[in-house]
């Protein structure tokens, strides 16, 4: 982030507390990751409780767009359309978190199931609060769109790292405090971590878009109408997502294919520092490349390296770990520059809309981002079944289950990268360069003709302004 500022631009600080802030997030969602473990530790069967994780992820359905189209329609009084927002979710996870983790080991089955639906309802919707409008204040905190790539990738990855510190540490903390106390730890932490953005960022360009900054249901629906790029990234976000399905099947890879559990651990932590480091260079490879292009060859590389590593197979160890490390290179390009082609379409969908909704387009990002989570494991036991497994801590396998884990394993991320790499190429063009011009466009600071200029031939009219242009 140089010093030399042009137009609405950021500051370090703004960059710094918002990467402490995903850091922070991603410690507290790592610890809520365990609900599954606490239900069952305070005396609820397994099968009752995947039925009572699913209830809640219905209501994601409309809790997410429902509050998308809040946030777009409100300003509040200061001129601000996100940072209250994230400071009310930021509260409110805590204290739901709080509440999901406090259910008392003591009280009836009943009790229980509603003391969690009601917490986790409450937890959910406190989450979507937060994060949408976190993802959605980067459109606002500058208008330099290589200066927002740089935001979005540094806050992606100090999200990573937080997820990965939190696997590390839960298990040892959790045992010797008990599931209440280390909730209260690791969100004293969190919120902490996320206290600066709170203050620290600032709302640069609300006041002078070129756009309707307060649509009604009708301006919205003619912003998605006419952003068709927000659903082909969104489309491929969620075939990426389902399937990339290694660390959900570390464990089986460890038990089936390599004959240890604890095998598990050296595939996760692979796939992990392999996500970070990738994280890490996107930032600096988009200073020289467009973002989209980074994107189609990490895809095409991680493809390439899936087929590798199925052929060269699992029977020497330090092989197989390294080819792990290398065809999981495409979780760390998707998970990070997806979220910067979201930021774009918004720029895009008020360009030729004249509406700036960047509120449900986060929204349904945070929808596809929790289906993905809701669907995946599903996927993975599907898959599994598929081969031959058989169910139980302990069971023997019928010969050839491992076969057809490593093939999963592979083979499954090979075809749905696949898939997704093709719908970019053939229905993806936006490009870092014009997604400039329109945010300059869009901000007042460029008039009709001269952006059309550029844009024209590619992306056709923008949207007939009705308020005055070139500010």
């Amino acid at each position: 982030m140089g010093s030399k500022k042009v137009g609405y631009e950021s500051t370090k600080k703004e960059y710094f507390a918002y990467c402490a802030f995903f850091l922070g997030q991603n410690l507290l969602w790592g610890f809520a990751g365990y609900i599954e473990t606490f239900l069952t530790d305070i005396g609820i069967a397994a099968a009752t409780a995947a039925v009572i994780l699913i209830v809640p992820k219905l209501w994601d359905a409309v809790n997410d767009v429902l509050f998308g189209y809040l946030v777009d329609r409100r300003t509040f009084k200061n001129g601000q359309k996100f940072v209250p927002w994230i400071r009310i979710g930021t509260s409110a996870v805590g204290i739901t978190t709080v509440a999901l983790f406090a259910i008392p080991a003591s009280l009836s089955q009943t009790a229980k199931i509603v003391w969690f639906l009601v917490a986790y309802i409450l937890f959910d919707a406190a989450y979507t609060i937060q994060d949408t409008p976190a993802f959605a204040v980067t459109t606002v905190m500058t208008s330099n769109v290589t200066e927002r790539t740089s935001i979005i990738a540094g806050g992606k990855l100090w999200a990573m790292v937080g997820g990965v510190v939190a696997t590390v540490l839960i298990p040892m903390i959790r045992p010797k405090l008990g599931w209440f106390t280390a909730c209260v730890v690791f969100i004293a932490v969190s919120i902490v971590l996320m206290i600066p953005l709170l203050f620290f960022a600032k709302e640069r360009h609300t006041d002078t878009a070129n756009a309707e900054k307060n649509p009604n249901m009708k301006d919205m629906l003619h912003y998605l109408k006419n952003n068709r790029y927000l659903f082909v990234v969104l489309i491929a976000m969620l075939l990426l997502g389902l399937s990339s399905v290694e660390q959900k099947m570390a464990i089986y890879m460890g038990r089936i294919c390599l004959g240890q559990e604890n095998m598990a651990t050296l595939i996760a932590a692979g796939v992990a520092v392999s996500v970070i480091v990738v994280s890490a260079l996107v930032p600096v490879l988009a200073k020289k490349f467009d973002k989209y292009n980074i994107l189609c060859f990490g895809l095409t590389f991680a493809i390439v390296m899936d087929v590798v590593s199925y052929f060269v197979g699992y029977s020497n160890l330090v092989v197989a770990l390294i080819l792990i490390m290398l065809k999981c290179t495409g979780l760390g390009f998707w998970q990070v520059i997806i979220y910067m082609l979201i930021a774009d379409t918004v720029e895009y969908g008020t360009y030729k809309s004249g509406v700036r909704a960047a509120g449900i387009t986060f929204s349904l990002q945070c929808f596809v981002a929790k289906l993905k989570n809701a669907l995946i494991g599903s996927i993975v036991l599907i898959s599994l079944s598929s081969v031959g497994f058989i169910e139980g801590e302990n069971a023997i396998q019928p010969a050839g289950v491992d076969k057809g884990v490593w093939r999963l394993f592979n083979l499954l991320p090979a075809a749905g990268f696949a898939v997704a790499l093709i719908i970019l190429i053939l229905f993806y063009k936006l490009k870092t360069k014009d997604v400039q011009v329109m945010a300059e466009y869009n901000n007042g600071r460029l008039d009709k003709a001269s952006a059309e200029e550029v844009l024209l031939k590619k992306f056709g009219q923008a949207h007939e302004n009705t308020k005055k242009e070139g500010n």
